[in-house]
């Protein structure tokens, strides 16, 4: 199982996908396939464990208040590096499902993309919400359905990148 160490999100137009170009420490690459129908089914899983990861004491009717200034924070963080590119070796997956462990400062996502293929990706908490923006992007960028995001991610993301984040 390969650790990444940096990652870009795109949409792939022609392929009506998003893709995830990883990079693990030794500089090799891995392209992974996000479609529409594993994006849907990504994002319910982890809204709960970025509530959670606020406190229980938060009442519910403050909950949107506390999500959209926690996502303020996370993308005022938000660094602008180059993004990471396919190379002529760069092994390729479709993803077709992602293990999700929540720990105590942030997510651990698996990505399964075959019979070997595996990829871990380790987030705090701030940047499982950059990579939100970012997806809510692209997702609207490509035509794709937003009735799961929730206020605080989807006006959130004003200024952030389109195309990549690392």
């Amino acid at each position: 199982m390969s650790a990444i160490h940096r990652f870009s999100l795109a949409y792939d137009t022609e392929e009506d996908r998003l893709t995830c170009d990883t990079e693990d420490r030794s500089g090799a690459t891995t392209r992974l396939w996000l479609t529409q129908r594993l994006c849907r089914g990504l994002l319910p899983a982890v809204l709960p464990m970025l509530q959670k990861s606020v406190g229980q004491a938060v009442a519910p009717e403050h909950q949107a208040a506390v999500q959209s200034f926690e996502q303020a924070a996370a993308l005022s963080a938000f660094a602008k590096l180059p993004p990471v590119r396919a190379q002529a070796e760069t092994v390729e997956g479709l993803v077709k499902a992602v293990h999700i462990q929540p720990g105590p400062a942030g997510l651990t996502l698996t990505f399964d993309f075959g019979a070997d293929g595996h990829r871990t990706l380790a987030l705090t908490f701030a940047e499982v919400r950059q990579m939100l923006v970012v997806m809510h992007r692209l997702q609207a960028l490509a035509g794709w359905p937003l009735d799961q995001w929730p206020d605080w991610i989807a006006g959130a993301g004003d200024g952030a990148p389109t195309a990549a984040l690392n």
